[in-house]
């Protein structure tokens, strides 16, 4: 490959195992997806720009905009006068807290998945019903600095 200055690879040495080369292989492809995310992005903001530029330059957009905005704002108001009666707050942060306790079901269940994984060596379990699940996951990347500095 002979490419590999250009895309800022560095070569590997001769006689390097197919795991190492596997492994080296992956993470290029992994940072060659990262860049061409990145540029799909910054094209998608530069459409997406010209777009809304349209919309807002658009009349009957315009119109149908604010109307919108006020249906939104008497809905919103609706709710909150609904809100004012103690039964139906306590209803609402009961879904809240519910919500909120699902949410933090599922991360503990993720960890525990890893672990069970890491554990048996198998990417299935068989739950309380007797139905067999295969244990899948979404990697994501988040960049560091970014992340700890908010």
């Amino acid at each position: 490959m002979d490419d590999t200055k250009t895309n800022n690879q560095t070569p590997l040495p001769e006689g390097t195992n197919a795991a190492v080369t596997s492994l080296y292989a992956i993470e290029n492809l992994i940072k060659t997806h990262i860049s061409h995310i990145e540029s799909v992005k910054i094209e998608l903001q530069k459409q997406a720009e010209m777009f809304n530029d349209i919309l807002a330059n658009d009349e009957k957009f315009k119109k149908a905009n604010d109307e919108g905005k006020e249906i939104a704002k008497k809905k919103a108001e609706a709710k909150q006068d609904i809100l004012k009666s103690p039964s139906n707050a306590s209803l609402n942060q009961k879904i809240k807290d519910m919500r909120q306790e699902l949410k933090e079901l599922k991360g503990a269940l993720s960890n525990y998945l890893q672990q069970y994984q890491k554990i048996a060596d198998t990417d299935q379990i068989e739950s309380e019903d007797g139905e067999v699940r295969q244990i899948v996951y979404s990697a994501r990347l988040v960049k560091l600095t970014g992340h700890f500095s908010k």
